[in-house]
C-alpha cells in the first residue's frame, strides 16, 4: 500500500526531531546484533508480481544520495508531483538515511553504482515494487 500523499504535505516541516538514541539506549538495549537472522535459499518459485500500486498508477524510482538540508523542499515537491501527475513515489537510497521517511515516503537502500552486482540489485527492486521508471 502506497502513502496518501495528502497525509505527507501535512507532515512537511523543516525542523527535525532531536535524537535521543543516545539517552535511551540503556533502558532499551538491542538484544542482538543486527543481521543475525539468516533466511533460507529455498528454490525459485513462480510468485506473482507483488500489488503495492493501483493498476492504473504509474511507480517512479527516485535515487538520492543523501539526506542534504533540503529535505523538506525535496519532499514538498515529490509529494506534489505524486498528487499532481497521480503518480507513486518510492526513493532509492544509496546512503543510510534519505531524509524523507520521516515524512512518511516508501525508501528502499540500495547499494551504490560502484557496489558488486548493482544491475540485479536495481532490477529487483523495479520488480518488487512494479516501477514504471527510475531517476
Amino acid at each position: 500500500m502506497m502513502p496518501d500523499y495528502w497525509t505527507i504535505l501535512t507532515r512537511i516541516a523543516p525542523h527535525r526531531a532531536d535524537d535521543i538514541d543516545d539517552l535511551t539506549a540503556l533502558f532499551d538495549p538491542a538484544p542482538v546484533p543486527p543481521g543475525r537472522d539468516v533466511f533460507p535459499a529455498i528454490g525459485a518459485l513462480p510468485l506473482p508480481e507483488p500489488r503495492f500500486k493501483r493498476e492504473d498508477a504509474i511507480c517512479v524510482g527516485f535515487r538520492v544520495t543523501g539526506e542534504g538540508p533540503d529535505a523538506a523542499e525535496r519532499a514538498m515537491r515529490l509529494a506534489a508531483l505524486a498528487l499532481e501527475r497521480d503518480v507513486e513515489i518510492v526513493i532509492l537510497s544509496e546512503d543510510g538515511q534519505a531524509g524523507l521517511e520521516r515524512f512518511g515516503f516508501r525508501v528502499e537502500r540500495v547499494p551504490g553504482p560502484d557496489a558488486g552486482a548493482h544491475g540485479v540489485w536495481m532490477e529487483q527492486v523495479r520488480r518488487f515494487w512494479g516501477l514504471d521508471q527510475i531517476l
